[in-house]
């Protein structure tokens, strides 16, 4: 055992190098020698609880992406001659047994969701902790004024409002950080073990769907980042174009922008932290000093506030945002036929199979995958944001459950709620069926009619399945 207690950093959702407070900090203290820095992967998140019955907290493409962010960073640090230990376990043991076998500091990110706040607190009890503000636009410092449950906005709306009057600035992103430490690895094994596509039932439709083009790390979300804003310059079209389908380019000869991405799709570096929302923000900023602002650039920074005001009413309202003032009964025979994207209508399987496969789905997509889930199939929102974070590689606890409270009508939204109605949606956001046919191959040619009557009590397509009956209304 050591006689002088180590600096370790255990890394969550901010694998990455730049703006980095925590690297930035033991530098500047001039404390890597003696720096161990550590990635734990939760046991219990493969795991299916009967809460969520047939639900994990990793499948397989989100498995994929936080691979590769971990090789990235894992290969980053090793040319700064640092080692990432890989762990796989409850994070509270691992770190109880590490400690009694060589004392640390323990320096990683301020809690996000309950489920870290009470992994944080639990390893107080026997080692010092710090923790950093890794994943926001701003500090606790700069928000102290709502920071209670008094004063904290109820709706976006009113958050938008009080951060144009107070007008707050962004910290500017802090640069990459030259470390220099003994290549310090944890006195303890515990191997990760990562699912398995023999132990998970592979869709029949998998092998006639497109691949994800989506690959994590910092060097990737950088590269990602760096082309839409200057090669690209997608954001050029950023308002017009974010609420389209199709999460990668397609010829379309009545597309505009045709070649461009329709969003930014940043969103799967931001999860995992392999990019600072703080570098994304800056850059915008730049691009605006180039090109002047605009109502694109505009819009994408309130995309960014959007993510800033879930997190925030995340970590003050915790526990209390999983609630469900009148949860629905457990219905199986339509949560099988979600599961399976079998529900009959044709926009929702498309949408199931683009998530369930790629681990992405436009905001759209999404805001129609909640709204059928909770409004038509009358089951309970939290058990679709729960088959969203298995799935999704963005899978933001803050945004993601915000979200859904939100279209549930249990969240920060005064007016109670969000019901999309399918037919009129595709009208306006897949007239030629592009997405639709992408990702239903099967039902060959067909019109925007069709599909339509099919969803509607109409005749029926002959090569999709019947709607599923749904609940009555109440």
């Amino acid at each position: 055992m050591t006689s002088r207690p180590i600096n370790l950093v255990w890394l969550r959702n901010d694998l990455r190098l730049h703006d980095h407070p925590i690297f930035q900090y033991l530098v500047a203290q001039g404390e890597c020698p003696g720096m161990a820095v550590v990635f734990i992967l939760p046991q219990h998140w493969q795991q299916p609880t009967t809460e969520y019955p047939g639900l994990t907290r990793l499948g397989l493409a989100k498995a994929r992406f936080l691979r590769a962010c971990l090789i990235d960073v894992q290969r980053s640090l090793y040319q700064q001659n640092i080692r990432l230990s890989l762990l796989g376990g409850d994070p509270v043991s691992l770190l109880r047994d590490w400690y009694a076998q060589q004392p640390f500091h323990l320096h990683t990110s301020a809690a996000q969701a309950p489920e870290e706040e009470h992994w944080l607190n639990a390893i107080a009890d026997f080692a010092p902790v710090s923790t950093y503000d890794t994943q926001t636009l701003f500090s606790p410092q700069q928000l102290a004024e709502l920071l209670s449950t008094e004063n904290w906005p109820d709706s976006y709306s009113a958050f938008g409002r009080w951060l144009d009057k107070h007008g707050l600035p962004v910290a500017a992103p802090l640069p990459p950080t030259i470390l220099s430490a003994d290549p310090l690895e944890a006195p303890l094994k515990a191997a990760v073990q990562w699912p398995d596509h023999q132990l998970h039932q592979v869709p029949f439709w998998a092998g006639r769907v497109p691949a994800t083009t989506f690959h994590g790390g910092e060097d990737a979300g950088l590269r990602h980042l760096a082309a839409y804003l200057g090669r690209e310059n997608a954001i050029r079209h950023y308002r017009d174009t974010r609420n389209q389908l199709c999460t990668a380019p397609l010829s379309q000869a009545d597309n505009p922008y045709a070649g461009s991405r329709f969003a930014s799709q940043l969103s799967p570096w931001l999860a995992w932290g392999a990019l600072s929302v703080r570098k994304v923000w800056a850059d915008i900023v730049h691009w605006e000093s180039l090109h002047g602002a605009s109502e694109h650039s505009s819009w994408l920074k309130k995309e960014l506030l959007w993510r800033e005001y879930f997190h925030w009413t995340l970590r003050l309202k915790g526990s209390a945002l999983f609630r469900n003032p009148a949860p629905q009964p457990f219905a199986d025979t339509r949560w099988q036929a979600w599961c399976e994207a079998r529900t009959g209508y044709p926009v929702i399987d498309a949408g199931l199979r683009e998530l369930i496969h790629t681990g992405f789905s436009s905001n759209r997509m999404r805001q129609w995958l909640a709204s059928f889930f909770i409004h038509e199939l009358k089951l309970d929102w939290r058990l679709g944001a729960r088959f969203f974070e298995q799935h999704l590689i963005d899978a933001d606890v803050a945004s993601n459950w915000g979200n859904w409270a939100y279209i549930a009508g249990c969240g920060q939204d005064p007016r109670g709620g969000r019901c999309f109605n399918l037919n009129k949606q595709l009208e306006r956001y897949d007239p030629h069926l592009t997405h639709l046919q992408q990702w239903l191959p099967e039902l060959g040619s067909v019109t925007l009619s069709q599909v339509q009557q099919h969803q509607s009590s109409g005749p029926t397509l002959p090569l999709w399945p019947a709607p599923l009956p749904l609940p009555a209304a109440t």
